[in-house]
């Protein structure tokens, strides 16, 4: 039995936070480990790194690997919540989990697709007003707006900026990877702001005060049951309703990221709009290829073996998640842009995740997944055709040493003008 090659160091978490996405990739190659390697973090933590698509398989088997309560405290406090179904396991996580999947019905992803296709067009004017646009920052009021729209929250225009804010800041608060980072308790007073709000609104809905739609999450989880009969604690209902709409707004993130590939490979404006389902193909190739998720935490519920190496119960894991689709044992040419591989995808749970993997309905594999693919087709689609805009000069740096990535500038276009054919 090989030995599994290690990356010494008592505590490499600084490492980790100074490579940022690639220190997976980097140490993979400078250890010479295909698929697995040791390290130490987050307190001198022993933690193995598994990476690959066997990897991805063998970490969402849900009787080899736990995953409840190996995310470190202060990121559940600031991006999912103390108790949220990201927290959660066994029955419980898969009652509350079909939960969120009954909101993926047909006519609620239609809906989020037309929410999406308008809340676009009708900002065009704004934008055209506006000068010079910092997409990162208009996506996630933009976001904001479709977001809690389409989980029938009340969210006055005045409210919205604010909730923009706080649930960048919240989202943000993964570049501390659970260390105690600078601006934590900002990320702890927005996530309370954010909680207090729709924890109001979910008492409203019970007391009959205020009446969303049924059908949407705020109505669906306000009157939701578990199991054994039991409504969710207003709070913890609050922190669940949360997450259905807050990874929309994360993907502002993406929308950045696609301008910046639309910006690098001018012909994909023309194939978006002229080939049919490219749109598609090029937003799953940005998920692919850009930086959002670095790695995803886990435990061995059990000794098992991988790769020719035994794993001891307990022991503290690592899906090592951007490498992982950085692979060209996984993809082909893996760090080449190319929204082409998706032709012929298989749709397989196991190699594109960047969101995580594995099965919808009893893994923790991102319920919104969907709907982030829906946001981006849409997204695409109306920045490839539906407006012509200017590029000025700016820092268009993807900085894979940064987590959460980003485009330094943020992608700022000018000069935005309405495509009107007035032939």
């Amino acid at each position: 039995m090989s030995t599994i090659k290690r990356d010494k160091g008592l505590d490499n978490t600084l490492k980790v936070m100074k490579e940022g996405y690639l220190y997976t990739t980097n140490q993979r190659k400078r250890l010479g480990a295909e698929n697995i390697f040791e390290t130490r973090g987050l307190g001198g933590k022993r933690i193995l790194v598994l990476s690959g698509k066997t990897a991805a398989e063998t970490f969402y088997d849900n009787d080899r690997i736990e995953r409840s309560g190996t995310l470190p405290k202060r990121v559940v406090n600031t991006l999912f919540g103390k108790g949220a179904i990201h927290t959660t396991t066994g029955k419980k996580h898969i009652d509350r989990k079909a939960l969120f999947m009954s909101l993926m019905t047909e006519g609620n992803l239609k809906y989020l697709r037309e929410l999406t296709r308008n809340h676009w067009y009708m900002n065009t004017h704004r934008m055209e007003q506006m000068g010079r646009v910092n997409i990162y920052r208009e996506s996630i009021v933009l976001l904001t707006k479709v977001g809690t729209k389409w989980a029938g929250v009340q969210a006055p225009e005045s409210k919205i900026e604010e909730i923009a804010t706080d649930m960048d800041i919240m989202i943000d608060s993964f570049k501390g990877l659970g260390s105690k980072f600078k601006g934590y308790r900002e990320s702890v007073k927005a996530r309370h702001r954010v909680e207090d709000w729709l924890e109001d609104q979910i008492i409203q809905t019970r007391k009959g005060k205020i009446h969303p739609p049924e059908g949407t999450a705020l109505y669906e989880f306000a009157h939701w049951e578990d199991y054994k009969g039991n409504p969710m604690d207003s709070r913890l209902c609050a922190i669940d309703l949360m997450n259905t709409f807050r990874p929309l707004i994360a993907i502002n993130r993406f929308v950045s990221f696609g301008l910046h590939a639309m910006n690098e490979y001018p012909i994909s404006r023309e194939k978006i709009n002229n080939e049919e389902d490219y749109a598609y193909m090029f937003s799953q190739e940005v998920r692919r290829f850009y930086p959002f998720v670095p790695f995803l935490p886990g435990k061995a519920k059990t000794d098992f073996n991988f790769d020719g190496h035994d794993i001891d119960k307990d022991t503290f894991l690592l899906l090592d998640v951007y490498g992982t689709m950085h692979r060209d044992d996984v993809f082909e040419n893996a760090n080449e842009f190319r929204p082409e591989r998706f032709i012929d995808w298989d749709g397989s749970p196991f190699d594109l995740i960047p969101q995580g993997g594995g099965d919808y309905y009893t893994n923790h594999r991102c319920a919104g997944e969907w709907m982030t693919v829906i946001i981006m087709e849409e997204t695409m689609k109306y920045f490839a055709g539906k407006i012509s805009y200017d590029v000025p000069e700016q820092d268009l740096t993807v900085d894979l040493n940064s987590i959460p990535g980003y485009v330094k500038s943020g992608f700022i276009i000018e000069n935005v003008r309405e495509n009107v054919d007035r032939k």
